[in-house]
């Protein structure tokens, strides 16, 4: 960057290159537990970039960064700002009707649809709805924190965007959340097969943005319900919790270290041993500002 004149950033044949330094160092940023520094980049991404999909990728890390600081209102509103400008138009508040209509249409989309056939569904290639998708996960943890009313309409928008328009890399964590909420209301067959279908989805892609979110929900909040057991568990975790540290998603790589500790008391695990291991995920979340 300060190779660059400042006439020259986001400027004609510098636009593309300002525009990648600066989305790149916001990820560092937040990668490295800079939350507090990420709004900078973001800013100047913001005033200069021209279309708003060149800005949705800083905006997540923006997002993110309110999520590790506990500003969850804050995300919440520039997850719906963003969402707005991508043209998906979302509910500032939602009732038990809403939710229930949203439900049921979600539900009708899904109406006779096999496995095989859902597993089929072709890759998402309109790139306003992907990057609708990636606004629409981190407004999942959002809402969990400060706005659980609205999380069964993001849960719902997401499945039903992918039934619409094709499969996603961010489509995994919306059948794994869907799978959850099954479980919840009762429906602990039909929570463990769209479980498993997350994680099917998961190898569609190469990268592993989604693997630790969505291997957590699975393997955290689903499987230890059904016929696996928790050392299972704990060997899916493990992996997830580094795939987490790997791509910045420190919030559920810590999700899955929390379940590791809680499964390893279940088990049987030495308490000394799993006391030094829970204090130093701890200095480590800290320092991450978990």
């Amino acid at each position: 960057l300060s190779m660059l004149k400042p006439n020259e950033l986001f400027a004609g044949e510098y636009y593309d290159i300002s525009l990648r330094l600066y989305s790149s160092m916001a990820e560092v940023e937040l990668v490295n537990g800079n939350v507090g520094n990420v709004e900078a980049s973001v800013a100047i991404i913001s005033k200069h970039a021209v279309k708003i999909l060149h800005k949705v990728p800083s905006y997540v890390c923006l997002i993110k960064s309110y999520i590790a600081r506990g500003k969850t209102k804050e995300g919440i509103s520039t997850c719906l700002y963003v969402l707005a400008k991508l043209g998906l138009q979302f509910p500032k508040s939602a009732g038990e009707l809403t939710t229930l209509r949203s439900l049921i249409k979600t539900k009708m989309r899904l109406r006779g649809k096999t496995d095989e056939r859902l597993k089929q569904l072709p890759k998402m290639e309109d790139q306003s709805k992907i990057a609708a998708m990636r606004v629409l996960s981190v407004m999942l943890s959002c809402c969990y924190y400060a706005r659980q009313d609205l999380l069964p309409l993001v849960i719902f928008r997401m499945v039903r965007c992918s039934l619409k328009y094709g499969i996603s890399h961010i489509s995994p964590i919306a059948f794994a959340v869907y799978g959850y909420f099954s479980m919840v209301t009762g429906d602990f067959k039909g929570g463990y097969r769209f479980g498993k279908l997350a994680l099917s989805f998961l190898k569609k892609f190469e990268t592993k943005e989604m693997h630790c979110q969505t291997i957590c929900i699975v393997w955290g909040y689903i499987a230890p319900w059904r016929d696996n057991s928790f050392r299972d568990s704990m060997e899916h975790l493990t992996y997830a919790s580094k795939v987490g540290m790997e791509v910045g998603d420190h919030e559920y790589a810590m999700h899955c270290v929390t379940f590791f500790s809680a499964f390893s008391f279940i088990v049987g695990r030495p308490l000394a041993l799993l006391e030094d291991e829970i204090n130093d995920f701890i200095k480590y979340a800290i320092s991450l500002h978990q």
